[in-house]
């Protein structure tokens, strides 16, 4: 490094007024610069020398160890037709349909090529959907790049299986994917887990970790999340109360229907309704509390309901009754939107569906579709395309929770085909081209052939289908 200030100095300087001192240079190099005359060639030969001297005059290393290989995946790789179609994908950047091919290739059996790994891992850096399928199609290659690539990482994202100090040591993304496959595969392990960091962990670190939790909760769950209610932070006392709302027999859905219980009586066709007085400390552990102002107590009010057991109105009345009673003590709007709160979180399918079909084109349409069961889902939508407005129905296309359901998918291409040619219907159409399933690609309207001057929603709607039909074709 002296060696190459002392050429810069002399440089800057000028050959003919600073000399540098070739004892400084490696031998080799004062000896090639050594045979130039004039002083600005032998500083140029001595600095060209000594930079390929830095570069490449170096001995070879010894005593190495080869880089570790992937291990061997005994799957065939995908045929060449799905080679090309991969391409195609990754080209014109169709991220909904790659995740599609992706799972159905780890479905088959089969791998996708390993030298498409990486370029499959660059699509996977920017859409987290496609992770999980890749690193199941991709196998041990997807781990092993994962490995030596900081910007794919997440292809070596621990899972339930591995080693657990991932949950100590781990990144915040690495430690909610071991917990939320470690709530499928080894449950009883996930919740020792999160019972040994609670206590240490950010609030908003425990707030995500009681969501993943209420993706998988069983009844066993009330006694750690009732010790949630006195959490520190409000967002962790408020899920865990929206939690065991939800359960069915929990205690705190008893102690909001012995709160509710003298506020509300049936009289005559009317529903009369008492606002909720000052909350005590047991109702604010609870999340019934409100902020002061003019609907504090219609905000209590909301959450109580929400809050109690759907059970509890089987004593005045159905849900079609209760329903359509006039509401006496606060807006009916208020009452309604509670309960359908309620049945969202409870996934009574009584309620949700008397609610669906009263209430057809609510904001909440969508989240109660969500709590109904896949088949009754596809009765539901079937009924509701024949009693709501098509702007309706195009809007809940789009909030729609998947996967669809073959008899979903049937309904909602039978609703697509006979509509007119709206804006609305075309963003529908996009959304039920790429979602509905396999078993639905047989549809006629996969084959019929759109008019020529037939609007272009229609000619992407068969191609987008024909070419999911296709892909599929490939990979059996």
């Amino acid at each position: 490094m002296n060696a190459w200030n002392d050429l810069v100095g002399a440089a800057l300087l000028g050959a003919q007024r600073r000399e540098f001192d070739p004892a400084a240079l490696p031998p080799a190099v004062a000896a090639l610069a050594g045979q130039r005359a004039e002083p600005a060639d032998r500083l140029l030969t001595a600095a060209a020398a000594l930079t390929t001297y830095e570069r490449a005059g170096r001995l070879p290393l010894s005593d190495t160890a080869s880089a570790p290989v992937a291990a061997a995946d005994p799957r065939p790789v995908v045929p060449a037709a799905a080679r090309e179609r991969l391409a195609r994908l990754l080209a014109e950047h169709q991220p909904e349909v790659l995740e599609e091919w992706l799972r159905a290739v780890a479905r088959a059996g089969l791998r996708v090529p390993p030298e498409r790994v990486p370029a499959l891992a660059d699509a996977a850096g920017g859409r987290i959907a496609l992770r999980a399928p890749l690193v199941e199609a991709a196998g041990p290659v997807a781990g092993w790049l994962g490995a030596r690539n900081p910007d794919w990482a997440f292809l070596a994202s621990p899972v339930a299986g591995d080693d657990a100090d991932v949950w100590q040591y781990g990144s915040l993304v690495q430690r909610k994917v071991w917990f939320a496959q470690a709530l499928v595969d080894a449950p009883d392990v996930a919740r020792e887990a999160l019972a040994g960091t609670w206590g240490s962990e950010p609030a908003e670190v425990r707030s995500a970790l009681l969501e993943l939790v209420g993706e998988h909760l069983r009844p066993s769950d009330e006694e750690f999340l009732e010790r949630a209610l006195d959490d520190r932070a409000q967002s962790v006392r408020h899920r865990s109360a929206e939690l065991l709302s939800g359960m069915p027999g929990s205690a705190l859905g008893l102690r909001m229907a012995a709160r509710l219980r003298p506020l509300v009586s049936a009289r005559r066709g009317t529903l009369v309704v008492t606002l909720p007085d000052e909350p005590d400390k047991a109702m604010k552990r609870d999340g019934i509390d409100a902020q002061t102002g003019a609907e504090r107590r219609t905000t209590m009010l909301r959450r109580l309901v929400a809050s109690t057991p759907l059970g509890f109105w089987a004593d005045l009345g159905t849900p079609d009754d209760l329903l359509s009673w006039q509401v006496d003590g606060c807006a009916p709007s208020v009452l309604h939107e509670s309960l359908t709160t309620a049945a969202i979180r409870q996934r009574d399918q009584e309620w949700v569906r008397t609610l669906l079909l009263r209430f057809p084109a609510e904001f909440s349409t969508a989240a109660l579709l969500g709590a109904l069961a896949p088949d009754a889902l596809a009765d539901a939508m079937t009924t509701l395309i024949k009693q709501t407005a098509t702007a309706n129905i195009a809007r809940l296309v789009h909030d729609l929770p998947g996967p669809w359901s073959p008899a979903l998918g049937t309904a909602l291409l039978d609703w697509i085909s006979g509509q007119l040619d709206k804006r609305f219907v075309a963003h529908a159409a996009a959304v039920v081209a790429r979602s509905v399933p396999a078993a639905c690609l047989t549809h006629p309207v996969v084959s019929a052939r759109p008019a020529d001057d037939a609007a272009p929603w229609r000619h992407t709607l068969t191609e987008t289908l024909a070419f999911r039909r296709d892909m599929h074709a490939e990979l059996r």
